[in-house]
Protein backbone atom coordinates (compact mmCIF):
# COMPACT_ATOMS: atom_id res chain seq x y z
CA UNK A 1 0.00 0.00 0.00
CA UNK A 2 1.15 3.52 -0.81
CA UNK A 3 -0.64 6.45 0.82
CA UNK A 4 -0.28 10.13 -0.01
CA UNK A 5 -1.21 12.63 2.69
CA UNK A 6 -2.05 16.29 2.09
CA UNK A 7 -1.66 18.24 5.33
CA UNK A 8 -3.10 21.76 5.59
CA UNK A 9 -1.65 24.07 8.21
CA UNK A 10 -4.74 26.28 7.88
CA UNK A 11 -8.38 25.05 7.80
CA UNK A 12 -9.19 23.96 4.23
CA UNK A 13 -12.24 22.69 2.29
CA UNK A 14 -11.10 19.07 2.44
CA UNK A 15 -14.38 17.64 1.09
CA UNK A 16 -14.22 19.78 -2.04
CA UNK A 17 -10.54 19.08 -2.64
CA UNK A 18 -11.02 15.35 -2.02
CA UNK A 19 -13.67 15.27 -4.72
CA UNK A 20 -11.26 16.90 -7.17
CA UNK A 21 -8.65 14.27 -6.30
CA UNK A 22 -10.98 11.39 -7.16
CA UNK A 23 -9.35 11.35 -10.59
CA UNK A 24 -6.25 9.77 -8.97
CA UNK A 25 -7.90 7.08 -6.86
CA UNK A 26 -11.37 6.11 -5.60
CA UNK A 27 -9.95 5.22 -2.15
CA UNK A 28 -9.87 8.53 -0.28
CA UNK A 29 -10.32 9.48 3.36
CA UNK A 30 -10.27 12.89 5.06
CA UNK A 31 -9.48 14.44 8.42
CA UNK A 32 -11.94 17.30 8.37
CA UNK A 33 -10.37 20.67 7.48
CA UNK A 34 -6.88 19.26 8.16
CA UNK A 35 -5.77 16.39 5.92
CA UNK A 36 -6.64 14.21 2.91
CA UNK A 37 -5.43 10.63 2.45
CA UNK A 38 -5.23 8.99 -1.00
CA UNK A 39 -4.30 5.37 -1.69
CA UNK A 40 -2.13 5.55 -4.83
CA UNK A 41 -0.29 2.21 -4.65
CA UNK A 42 -2.76 0.41 -6.92
CA UNK A 43 -2.49 3.17 -9.53
CA UNK A 44 1.30 3.16 -9.85
CA UNK A 45 1.04 1.96 -13.46
CA UNK A 46 -1.02 5.04 -14.38
CA UNK A 47 1.16 7.75 -12.87
CA UNK A 48 4.31 8.15 -10.81
CA UNK A 49 4.77 9.95 -7.50
CA UNK A 50 6.37 12.88 -9.33
CA UNK A 51 3.39 13.12 -11.69
CA UNK A 52 0.98 12.93 -8.75
CA UNK A 53 2.83 15.73 -6.95
CA UNK A 54 2.86 18.00 -10.01
CA UNK A 55 -0.82 17.53 -10.84
CA UNK A 56 -1.94 17.85 -7.21
CA UNK A 57 -0.07 21.10 -6.75
CA UNK A 58 -1.80 22.51 -9.84
CA UNK A 59 -5.21 21.63 -8.36
CA UNK A 60 -4.27 23.24 -5.05
CA UNK A 61 -3.01 26.36 -6.77
CA UNK A 62 -6.26 26.76 -8.72
CA UNK A 63 -8.16 26.78 -5.43
CA UNK A 64 -5.67 28.99 -3.56
CA UNK A 65 -4.67 26.24 -1.12
CA UNK A 66 -1.26 25.23 0.23
CA UNK A 67 -0.51 21.76 1.60
CA UNK A 68 2.45 19.59 2.54
CA UNK A 69 2.42 16.29 0.64
CA UNK A 70 4.16 13.20 1.97
CA UNK A 71 4.04 9.49 1.11
CA UNK A 72 3.87 6.55 3.50
CA UNK A 73 2.83 2.93 3.86
CA UNK A 74 -0.34 3.78 5.79
CA UNK A 75 -2.45 6.69 6.98
CA UNK A 76 -0.55 6.92 10.27
CA UNK A 77 3.02 7.36 9.00
CA UNK A 78 2.03 9.55 6.01
CA UNK A 79 0.10 11.87 8.37
CA UNK A 80 2.99 12.13 10.82
CA UNK A 81 5.53 12.78 8.06
CA UNK A 82 3.38 15.51 6.51
CA UNK A 83 2.40 17.13 9.81
CA UNK A 84 5.99 17.39 11.09
CA UNK A 85 7.49 17.89 7.61
CA UNK A 86 9.90 14.97 7.86
CA UNK A 87 11.16 12.39 5.37
CA UNK A 88 11.94 9.57 7.81
CA UNK A 89 9.84 8.01 10.57
CA UNK A 90 12.83 7.64 12.90
CA UNK A 91 13.47 11.39 12.81
CA UNK A 92 9.94 12.26 13.96
CA UNK A 93 9.55 13.78 17.44
CA UNK A 94 7.90 11.73 20.14
CA UNK A 95 4.76 13.91 19.86
CA UNK A 96 4.02 12.09 16.59
CA UNK A 97 2.87 9.08 18.66
CA UNK A 98 -0.49 10.85 19.07
CA UNK A 99 -1.01 10.75 15.30
CA UNK A 100 0.09 7.12 15.11
CA UNK A 101 -2.31 6.13 17.88
CA UNK A 102 -5.38 8.15 16.80
CA UNK A 103 -4.93 9.79 13.37
CA UNK A 104 -8.62 10.73 13.00
CA UNK A 105 -8.94 12.29 16.47
CA UNK A 106 -11.85 10.08 17.51
CA UNK A 107 -10.77 8.77 20.96
CA UNK A 108 -10.10 11.57 23.44
CA UNK A 109 -9.29 9.17 26.30
CA UNK A 110 -6.66 7.39 24.21
CA UNK A 111 -5.07 10.69 23.21
CA UNK A 112 -4.78 11.81 26.84
CA UNK A 113 -3.17 8.50 27.78
CA UNK A 114 -0.64 8.83 24.94
CA UNK A 115 0.21 12.39 26.03
CA UNK A 116 0.98 11.15 29.55
CA UNK A 117 3.17 8.37 28.14
CA UNK A 118 5.06 10.88 25.98
CA UNK A 119 5.73 13.09 29.02
CA UNK A 120 7.13 10.14 30.94
CA UNK A 121 9.49 9.15 28.11
CA UNK A 122 10.65 12.74 27.64
CA UNK A 123 11.61 12.85 31.32
CA UNK A 124 13.72 9.74 30.66
CA UNK A 125 15.49 11.41 27.71
CA UNK A 126 13.60 9.75 24.86
CA UNK A 127 12.66 12.46 22.36
CA UNK A 128 12.16 10.79 18.97
CA UNK A 129 10.56 7.75 17.37
CA UNK A 130 13.90 6.03 16.76
CA UNK A 131 14.57 5.87 20.50
CA UNK A 132 11.01 4.75 21.18
CA UNK A 133 11.38 1.79 18.79
CA UNK A 134 14.33 0.45 20.86
CA UNK A 135 12.21 0.01 23.99
CA UNK A 136 11.36 -3.69 24.56
CA UNK A 137 7.70 -4.61 24.21
CA UNK A 138 7.58 -6.19 27.65
CA UNK A 139 8.57 -2.94 29.38
CA UNK A 140 5.88 -1.01 27.44
CA UNK A 141 3.22 -3.50 28.51
CA UNK A 142 4.29 -3.50 32.15
CA UNK A 143 4.38 0.29 32.44
CA UNK A 144 1.74 1.55 30.01
CA UNK A 145 -0.42 -1.51 29.39
CA UNK A 146 -2.53 -1.55 26.22
CA UNK A 147 -1.66 2.04 25.26
CA UNK A 148 2.05 1.25 25.05
CA UNK A 149 1.42 -1.93 23.06
CA UNK A 150 -0.90 -0.04 20.68
CA UNK A 151 1.67 2.68 19.96
CA UNK A 152 4.46 0.10 19.56
CA UNK A 153 2.55 -1.87 16.89
CA UNK A 154 1.57 1.28 15.01
CA UNK A 155 5.12 2.64 14.93
CA UNK A 156 6.53 -0.70 13.72
CA UNK A 157 3.78 -0.83 11.02
CA UNK A 158 2.33 -4.15 12.22
CA UNK A 159 -1.14 -2.72 12.89
CA UNK A 160 -2.89 -0.89 10.03
CA UNK A 161 -5.91 1.33 10.45
CA UNK A 162 -9.18 0.79 8.59
CA UNK A 163 -10.08 3.54 6.14
CA UNK A 164 -13.18 5.51 7.25
CA UNK A 165 -15.68 5.67 4.41
CA UNK A 166 -15.77 8.97 2.51
CA UNK A 167 -18.12 9.63 -0.39
CA UNK A 168 -18.80 12.87 -2.28
CA UNK A 169 -22.10 14.66 -1.86
CA UNK A 170 -24.87 13.46 -4.14
CA UNK A 171 -25.88 17.00 -5.12
CA UNK A 172 -23.22 19.25 -6.61
CA UNK A 173 -23.83 22.88 -5.72
CA UNK A 174 -21.88 26.06 -5.09
CA UNK A 175 -23.25 29.01 -3.13
CA UNK A 176 -21.85 32.38 -2.16
CA UNK A 177 -23.42 34.75 0.36
CA UNK A 178 -22.54 38.42 0.16
CA UNK A 179 -22.03 40.36 3.38
CA UNK A 180 -22.60 43.59 1.49
CA UNK A 181 -25.06 43.04 -1.34
CA UNK A 182 -24.40 44.47 -4.79
CA UNK A 183 -26.79 45.41 -7.54
CA UNK A 184 -27.32 43.18 -10.53
CA UNK A 185 -24.72 44.33 -13.02
CA UNK A 186 -24.40 41.55 -15.57
CA UNK A 187 -20.60 41.47 -15.70
CA UNK A 188 -20.29 41.32 -11.90
CA UNK A 189 -22.73 38.42 -11.65
CA UNK A 190 -20.97 36.56 -14.48
CA UNK A 191 -17.64 37.00 -12.70
CA UNK A 192 -19.04 35.28 -9.59
CA UNK A 193 -20.82 32.60 -11.61
CA UNK A 194 -17.63 31.74 -13.51
CA UNK A 195 -15.90 30.87 -10.23
CA UNK A 196 -18.83 28.64 -9.24
CA UNK A 197 -18.96 26.95 -12.64
CA UNK A 198 -15.21 26.27 -12.54
CA UNK A 199 -15.67 24.45 -9.22
CA UNK A 200 -18.70 22.53 -10.47
CA UNK A 201 -17.13 21.30 -13.70
CA UNK A 202 -13.95 20.31 -11.86
CA UNK A 203 -16.06 18.13 -9.58
CA UNK A 204 -18.07 16.59 -12.43
CA UNK A 205 -14.84 15.84 -14.30
CA UNK A 206 -13.53 13.95 -11.28
CA UNK A 207 -16.73 11.89 -11.18
CA UNK A 208 -16.49 11.22 -14.94
CA UNK A 209 -19.78 13.04 -15.50
CA UNK A 210 -21.10 15.82 -17.70
CA UNK A 211 -23.86 18.30 -16.94
CA UNK A 212 -27.26 18.05 -18.63
CA UNK A 213 -29.38 20.28 -16.37
CA UNK A 214 -28.24 23.27 -14.33
CA UNK A 215 -30.03 25.68 -12.01
CA UNK A 216 -28.93 29.18 -11.00
CA UNK A 217 -30.69 30.94 -8.14
CA UNK A 218 -30.28 34.69 -7.56
CA UNK A 219 -31.60 35.89 -4.21
CA UNK A 220 -32.07 39.62 -3.76
CA UNK A 221 -32.97 41.70 -0.75
CA UNK A 222 -36.73 41.48 -0.18
CA UNK A 223 -38.35 44.90 -0.46
CA UNK A 224 -41.87 46.06 -1.34
CA UNK A 225 -40.82 47.58 -4.69
CA UNK A 226 -39.13 44.40 -5.86
CA UNK A 227 -41.64 41.51 -5.99
CA UNK A 228 -39.31 39.20 -7.98
CA UNK A 229 -36.58 39.12 -5.34
CA UNK A 230 -35.88 35.40 -5.99
CA UNK A 231 -34.87 34.44 -9.54
CA UNK A 232 -34.52 30.77 -10.49
CA UNK A 233 -33.11 30.03 -13.94
CA UNK A 234 -32.99 26.46 -15.25
CA UNK A 235 -30.83 25.35 -18.15
CA UNK A 236 -31.66 22.11 -19.97
CA UNK A 237 -28.70 21.59 -22.30
CA UNK A 238 -29.30 19.74 -25.57
CA UNK A 239 -25.76 18.33 -25.56
CA UNK A 240 -23.91 17.52 -22.29
CA UNK A 241 -21.59 20.26 -21.08
CA UNK A 242 -18.08 19.42 -19.94
CA UNK A 243 -16.48 22.85 -19.43
CA UNK A 244 -17.40 26.11 -17.76
CA UNK A 245 -16.37 28.15 -20.79
CA UNK A 246 -19.20 26.92 -23.03
CA UNK A 247 -21.78 26.89 -20.23
CA UNK A 248 -20.94 30.47 -19.24
CA UNK A 249 -21.79 31.73 -22.75
CA UNK A 250 -25.23 30.12 -22.52
CA UNK A 251 -25.78 31.56 -19.04
CA UNK A 252 -24.78 35.01 -20.31
CA UNK A 253 -27.38 34.89 -23.10
CA UNK A 254 -30.17 33.96 -20.67
CA UNK A 255 -29.19 36.50 -18.03
CA UNK A 256 -28.99 39.31 -20.60
CA UNK A 257 -32.57 38.59 -21.70
CA UNK A 258 -33.78 38.19 -18.11
CA UNK A 259 -32.30 41.48 -16.88
CA UNK A 260 -33.59 43.31 -19.94
CA UNK A 261 -37.16 42.25 -19.15
CA UNK A 262 -36.95 42.31 -15.34
CA UNK A 263 -34.09 44.42 -13.99
CA UNK A 264 -32.67 43.83 -10.51
CA UNK A 265 -34.15 46.43 -8.17
CA UNK A 266 -32.51 45.50 -4.85
CA UNK A 267 -29.05 44.33 -3.73
CA UNK A 268 -28.15 40.67 -4.35
CA UNK A 269 -27.68 38.64 -1.17
CA UNK A 270 -26.58 35.28 -2.59
CA UNK A 271 -25.83 33.30 -5.74
CA UNK A 272 -26.24 29.54 -5.93
CA UNK A 273 -25.49 27.16 -8.79
CA UNK A 274 -26.76 23.59 -8.59
CA UNK A 275 -26.47 20.57 -10.91
CA UNK A 276 -29.85 18.90 -11.47
CA UNK A 277 -28.85 16.13 -13.87
CA UNK A 278 -25.61 14.51 -15.03
CA UNK A 279 -24.72 11.84 -17.58
CA UNK A 280 -21.77 9.44 -17.66
CA UNK A 281 -18.72 10.40 -19.61
CA UNK A 282 -15.64 8.22 -20.03
CA UNK A 283 -12.90 10.80 -20.23
CA UNK A 284 -9.41 9.83 -21.27
CA UNK A 285 -6.14 11.16 -22.56
CA UNK A 286 -6.51 13.57 -25.46
CA UNK A 287 -5.68 12.33 -28.94
CA UNK A 288 -2.17 13.45 -29.87
CA UNK A 289 -2.76 13.02 -33.62
CA UNK A 290 -5.85 15.25 -34.03
CA UNK A 291 -8.14 17.54 -32.10
CA UNK A 292 -11.47 15.97 -33.10
CA UNK A 293 -12.58 15.70 -29.48
CA UNK A 294 -12.05 19.44 -28.87
CA UNK A 295 -13.86 20.32 -32.10
CA UNK A 296 -16.81 18.09 -31.20
CA UNK A 297 -17.10 19.74 -27.78
CA UNK A 298 -16.95 23.21 -29.36
CA UNK A 299 -19.73 22.28 -31.81
CA UNK A 300 -21.86 21.04 -28.90
CA UNK A 301 -21.27 24.31 -27.08
CA UNK A 302 -22.21 26.40 -30.14
CA UNK A 303 -25.31 24.26 -30.65
CA UNK A 304 -26.44 24.89 -27.07
CA UNK A 305 -25.87 28.62 -27.51
CA UNK A 306 -27.95 28.67 -30.72
CA UNK A 307 -30.82 26.89 -28.95
CA UNK A 308 -30.65 29.43 -26.12
CA UNK A 309 -30.63 32.31 -28.62
CA UNK A 310 -33.09 31.06 -31.27
CA UNK A 311 -35.19 28.40 -29.54
CA UNK A 312 -35.23 24.61 -29.83
CA UNK A 313 -37.67 24.56 -32.73
CA UNK A 314 -35.42 26.79 -34.87
CA UNK A 315 -32.20 24.73 -34.63
CA UNK A 316 -32.20 21.64 -36.83
CA UNK A 317 -30.39 19.86 -39.64
CA UNK A 318 -31.85 19.44 -43.12
CA UNK A 319 -31.98 15.76 -44.06
CA UNK A 320 -32.71 14.73 -47.67
CA UNK A 321 -35.75 12.62 -48.54
CA UNK A 322 -36.76 10.79 -51.75
CA UNK A 323 -39.64 13.13 -52.60
CA UNK A 324 -39.18 14.84 -55.98
CA UNK A 325 -40.84 18.11 -54.94
CA UNK A 326 -38.33 20.73 -53.65
CA UNK A 327 -40.57 21.71 -50.72
CA UNK A 328 -40.84 18.05 -49.71
CA UNK A 329 -37.31 16.93 -50.58
CA UNK A 330 -35.96 17.48 -47.07
CA UNK A 331 -37.09 17.26 -43.48
CA UNK A 332 -36.01 18.75 -40.18
CA UNK A 333 -33.77 16.64 -37.98
CA UNK A 334 -33.79 17.77 -34.34
CA UNK A 335 -32.14 14.80 -32.56
CA UNK A 336 -28.47 15.41 -33.29
CA UNK A 337 -28.13 18.28 -35.77
CA UNK A 338 -24.41 18.54 -34.98
CA UNK A 339 -23.67 15.06 -36.34
CA UNK A 340 -23.34 14.15 -40.04
CA UNK A 341 -26.59 13.14 -41.71
CA UNK A 342 -26.85 9.49 -42.66
CA UNK A 343 -28.52 9.29 -46.07
CA UNK A 344 -29.50 5.77 -47.01
CA UNK A 345 -29.69 6.72 -50.68
CA UNK A 346 -27.28 9.08 -52.40
CA UNK A 347 -29.44 11.59 -54.29
CA UNK A 348 -26.61 13.90 -55.32
CA UNK A 349 -26.51 12.77 -58.96
CA UNK A 350 -30.26 12.19 -59.27
CA UNK A 351 -31.60 15.68 -58.58
CA UNK A 352 -30.28 19.16 -59.47
CA UNK A 353 -28.92 21.47 -56.81
CA UNK A 354 -31.69 22.83 -54.64
CA UNK A 355 -32.18 26.46 -53.69
CA UNK A 356 -30.57 27.67 -50.50
CA UNK A 357 -33.86 29.20 -49.38
CA UNK A 358 -37.36 28.00 -50.35
CA UNK A 359 -40.38 30.26 -50.04
CA UNK A 360 -42.94 28.98 -47.58
CA UNK A 361 -45.51 29.21 -50.39
CA UNK A 362 -44.62 29.82 -54.07
CA UNK A 363 -44.94 33.51 -54.96
CA UNK A 364 -46.67 34.34 -58.23
CA UNK A 365 -44.59 36.58 -60.50
CA UNK A 366 -45.07 38.23 -63.90
CA UNK A 367 -42.57 37.81 -66.70
CA UNK A 368 -42.32 40.35 -69.52
CA UNK A 369 -39.71 41.01 -72.20
CA UNK A 370 -36.44 41.23 -70.29
CA UNK A 371 -38.03 41.84 -66.91
CA UNK A 372 -39.56 39.95 -63.99
CA UNK A 373 -42.05 41.53 -61.57
CA UNK A 374 -41.86 40.30 -57.95
CA UNK A 375 -44.23 41.83 -55.38
CA UNK A 376 -44.91 44.75 -57.74
CA UNK A 377 -41.20 45.48 -58.19
CA UNK A 378 -39.48 45.17 -61.54
CA UNK A 379 -36.08 43.52 -61.97
CA UNK A 380 -34.11 43.12 -65.19
CA UNK A 381 -33.26 39.55 -66.25
CA UNK A 382 -29.56 38.89 -66.88
CA UNK A 383 -29.83 35.20 -67.71
CA UNK A 384 -32.67 32.68 -68.04
CA UNK A 385 -31.74 29.00 -68.29
CA UNK A 386 -34.78 26.91 -69.30
CA UNK A 387 -35.53 23.25 -68.54
CA UNK A 388 -33.34 22.77 -65.47
CA UNK A 389 -35.84 20.29 -64.05
CA UNK A 390 -39.33 19.08 -64.90
CA UNK A 391 -41.62 17.57 -62.24
CA UNK A 392 -44.84 15.70 -63.10
CA UNK A 393 -47.28 13.90 -60.86
CA UNK A 394 -47.86 10.20 -61.27
CA UNK A 395 -51.01 8.64 -62.71
CA UNK A 396 -52.20 7.80 -59.18
CA UNK A 397 -52.03 11.46 -58.03
CA UNK A 398 -55.07 13.60 -58.69
CA UNK A 399 -54.30 17.21 -59.71
CA UNK A 400 -55.54 19.85 -57.27
CA UNK A 401 -55.92 23.59 -57.53
CA UNK A 402 -53.38 24.65 -54.89
CA UNK A 403 -50.04 25.68 -56.37
CA UNK A 404 -47.97 24.10 -53.62
CA UNK A 405 -49.44 20.69 -54.47
CA UNK A 406 -49.32 20.98 -58.27
CA UNK A 407 -46.98 18.42 -59.83
CA UNK A 408 -46.68 19.69 -63.39
CA UNK A 409 -43.82 22.16 -63.17
CA UNK A 410 -40.92 23.24 -65.37
CA UNK A 411 -38.12 24.77 -63.30
CA UNK A 412 -35.70 27.38 -64.62
CA UNK A 413 -32.53 28.95 -63.28
CA UNK A 414 -32.85 32.75 -63.49
CA UNK A 415 -30.29 35.44 -62.70
CA UNK A 416 -31.56 38.99 -62.19
CA UNK A 417 -29.88 42.34 -61.56
CA UNK A 418 -27.62 42.39 -58.54
CA UNK A 419 -26.45 38.87 -59.51
CA UNK A 420 -29.28 37.34 -57.47
CA UNK A 421 -30.03 33.78 -58.59
CA UNK A 422 -33.65 32.58 -58.46
CA UNK A 423 -35.53 29.31 -58.87
CA UNK A 424 -38.62 29.95 -61.05
CA UNK A 425 -41.11 27.32 -62.19
CA UNK A 426 -43.85 27.46 -64.85
CA UNK A 427 -47.14 25.53 -64.72
CA UNK A 428 -49.19 24.03 -67.57
CA UNK A 429 -51.33 27.17 -67.80
CA UNK A 430 -48.16 29.29 -68.35
CA UNK A 431 -48.13 30.87 -64.88
CA UNK A 432 -44.76 31.71 -63.30
CA UNK A 433 -43.89 31.32 -59.61
CA UNK A 434 -40.88 32.15 -57.49
CA UNK A 435 -39.95 29.07 -55.44
CA UNK A 436 -36.64 30.09 -53.90
CA UNK A 437 -33.25 31.67 -54.35
CA UNK A 438 -29.62 30.65 -54.15
CA UNK A 439 -26.83 31.76 -51.84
Amino acid sequence: MKVACLWFSQPAPTSLLAELLLRFSPQISILKNKAIFIEIGKCRNLYSEESFLARTRIILKRHNQVARIKFGCDITDSLALAKFNSNCIDDLPLDALIDFADPFERDEILRKAVVKMIECFQDLGIHNIASFKKIPTGQLLSRFSVVGRHCHSRVHMTDFINWPLWAPDEVISQKKDFQVGFYGELETILFELKAQLDHIFSRTFSRKKRVMKLQIEIKCEKISTHPNFLRTLRFDFFAPQGSSKGALRIVKERLAKEFEKNPIRSPIESLETKVLKMVDFEGGQKNIFNNDEEKFEQVNSIHNQLIELLGTENVFQAELTQDRRPEKSWKKKFDTPHSPAENKIDLTDLIPERSTYLCRYPVKVEVTAGYIHINKKRYSIIHWDNQIEKINGGWFEKPVAEIQNTFDRSYSFVEIEGHQKLSIFQTKDRQFYLHGYYG
